[in-house]
């Protein structure tokens, strides 16, 4: 064998060795990593801060179990908290290939639960321009009604301050399992999506038109009016400003758990949304939420 040869041998042997060095060092460093993981039920307050941007949803459309499960296994690989910039884990990464069953399921079937039925933003857009819905991140903030306690929800607030003018629309298809009035919520709905997800809508100013407890509704259907009714007997209004108090509960465990609604809601209003118009009394109009 010439000396040419031997060389070319030599170099491609060290590149294999280079490359096997790598491969057995990515394989260990995850296998350890993985191994670490908690299992949902040993990490519910982080999984609650639902810590993951909006954008990264649209990356997985169509909705579907595959994507439920990548979104679980990325969720965890960032450390339970995913930016708009971040990469989500590929399926066939050592990190996604070695992940315990065990440890996935649980985060996998809650991610599911709460995107697959989610379809429009709960509250209608006025076409007209007139008013606009503004809302933020108020998971957790100090509440004092009724008692010390924390925000579980988003509140979605109206730019002109008027009861009843923004119509509020079911985010999925479902049941409504709760109607009536509460004196934290108001009058409030709550619609329990198919694959088990409860939407809760509070502080209504009035319902849709045969809206009952057992009835089932389609995603986009007109369920109610934005209001400022609550915090205190029923009929109490005037107590805040007019919103939306808008909130997602899950079942983990076989316990009601609530979710930061925050980035759900960024999503969905990423999404084609229900239009409406208001106009004066005694002008004709074809528009209909």
């Amino acid at each position: 064998m010439n000396r040419r040869k031997k060389r070319i041998l030599w170099v491609a042997a060290c590149v294999l060795l280079l490359f096997s060095a790598a491969w057995l060092s990515g394989l260990l460093i995850s296998g350890v990593q993985v191994r670490q993981e908690p299992l949902l039920v040993d990490n519910l307050e982080q999984f609650r801060q639902f810590d993951i941007a909006a954008e990264q949803f649209l990356k997985l459309e169509p909705w579907t179990e595959d994507s439920s499960k990548k979104l679980a296994v990325s969720f965890l690989y960032n450390g339970g908290k995913i930016k708009k910039e971040d990469q989500l884990c590929h399926a066939l990464s050592w990190y996604s290939l070695l992940m315990p069953e065990e440890t996935i399921k649980g985060y996998e079937k809650v991610f599911h639960t709460l995107l697959a039925d989610a379809v429009y933003f709960p509250v209608a857009q006025d076409r007209t321009g007139r008013a606009k819905v503004r809302y933020g991140d108020s998971w957790g903030g100090r509440r004092t009604y009724g008692g010390d306690r924390r925000h579980e929800g988003t509140d979605l607030m109206s730019s002109n301050k008027e009861r009843g003018y923004f119509p509020i629309v079911s985010v999925s298809d479902g049941v409504v399992e709760k109607k009536g009035w509460l004196n934290l919520g108001g009058y409030r709905l709550g619609i329990r999506a198919p694959n088990g997800a409860y939407f809760y809508y509070a502080h209504l100013d009035h319902y849709a038109d045969g809206m009952e407890e057992g009835m089932t509704v389609k995603a986009g259907e007109l369920i109610g009016f934005m209001g400022d009714s609550g915090y205190g007997e029923e009929g109490t209004v005037g107590k805040f400003d007019v919103h939306l108090h808008f909130g997602v509960y899950l079942d983990i465990e076989k316990k009601e758990t609530s979710v930061n609604p925050y980035q759900l809601l960024r999503y969905l209003e990423k999404k084609p949304q229900i239009p409406f118009e208001r106009v004066p009394e005694g002008v004709h109009t074809d528009a209909n939420v």
